[in-house]
Order: structure tokens, then C-alpha cells, then sequence
């Protein structure tokens, strides 16, 4: 799976606990002097499983354009503070949350022992 990190400057805790939770890849946009820049320039990357917004680092127009964009192209989102904590209860929520025909879950290595009792 892998994850875009909007707002923050060091993640390194949050990113260790993600890849506890089977996160193979996280990208990192800090946004930190976006307020000049255009995002609509920044499309997400096309691999991307799911958003997480670090809420006290973005302005609301930032978030409201990246939820839109998340939105549009079914990706799901995680909304936390820079919290360790915060973030992995806010990922396992959204993640129990999913269908079984999710992407995420069908390209998770338990899909079978989650979905072994549906059948």
C-alpha cells in the first residue's frame, strides 16, 4: 500500500508506525509556502492507496482542494493531528472501515484471514 502524507515537517514517527501497519511506501508533501504555488499543478501519484492530511499543518483550502482530488479518484482519507497515536487510530478506523472489494484489501497480505468466515 501506498500513502500520501499531506503537511508536517518531520514524520519519521508517524511513517515507522505506518509501516508497522503494512504501509510500503509513503510519500511526503510537506506543504509548507504552498500558499503562492498552484496546486492544481500537483496531481496525486497515480499509485497511491489512501491520503492522510495532517490537519494542524494545512489551511483549509488546501484541505478542502485535496479532499476533493482524494475524492475523485475514490482514495480514501485519514484526517489526524501530527499525533502518533492520533494517526494510527484514525488509519486502523478508516482501514476496518473498508469493503472486501477495496483495492487495499485485496492487495493486503491478510485479505484471506479477514474474509475467511464471508465465505
Amino acid at each position: 500500500m501506498s500513502i500520501l502524507i499531506l503537511g508536517g515537517d518531520n514524520i519519521d514517527p508517524i511513517r515507522k508506525v505506518l509501516m508497522s501497519l503494512g504501509v510500503d511506501d509513503i510519500i511526503h508533501w510537506t506543504e509548507r509556502g504552498e500558499k503562492r504555488k498552484r496546486k492544481k499543478s500537483r496531481a496525486f501519484p497515480p499509485h497511491i492507496s489512501m491520503v492522510v492530511m495532517l490537519t494542524n499543518f494545512l489551511n483549509h483550502n488546501s484541505m478542502k482542494y485535496y479532499k476533493a482530488q482524494a475524492k475523485a479518484k475514490g482514495l480514501p482519507v485519514v484526517y489526524g493531528t501530527r499525533n502518533v497515536e492520533c494517526i494510527k487510530s484514525a488509519f486502523v478506523q478508516t482501514v476496518n472501515n473498508l469493503d472486501k472489494d477495496s483495492p487495499i484489501c485485496k492487495q493486503c497480505e491478510n485479505y484471506i484471514k479477514c474474509y475467511q468466515k464471508d465465505q
